[in-house]
């Protein structure tokens, strides 16, 4: 059985604390999703930025003053169909997945896991 970190998206949309919002909105109009991971130089998890605050703010304001701190996160060597089944019991449809140190490993995506959990033998 496949464990999260073997099933996110890699490569979300990231900024840092010091980029600008009109730069990040950029990045979150070419996005899938809906926010953008706030890291720091060693990708370590700082906070989230969502869409609607992003978009409330000034344009020249700095990711730090507008982001949400303290993410909510899960391992990535939490069992997918776990995972799949939390999230859907509280309706969620992504998870921010970290290693224990807080290193940013991906976006576990609740539909994407859950058509790569039916098609067993497939990577």
């Amino acid at each position: 059985m496949p464990y999260a970190g073997e099933l996110v998206d890699r490569d979300p949309p990231t900024c840092a604390l010091n980029d600008i919002v009109a730069d990040v909105r950029a990045v979150l109009d070419a996005a899938r999703y809906g926010f953008c991971l706030v890291l720091s130089e060693q990708r370590i998890l700082l906070g989230r930025l969502r869409r609607s605050p992003l978009d409330a703010a000034d344009a020249q304001s700095a990711v730090e003053r507008v982001m949400e701190p303290g993410s909510s996160t899960v391992r990535f060597n939490t069992p997918a169909d776990e995972l799949v089944q939390r999230l859907s019991a509280k309706d969620h449809t992504t998870a921010i997945t970290t290693t224990p140190g807080g290193c940013l490993v991906g976006v576990f995506d609740r539909a994407d896991a859950q058509a790569r959990l039916s098609r067993p033998g497939i990577p």
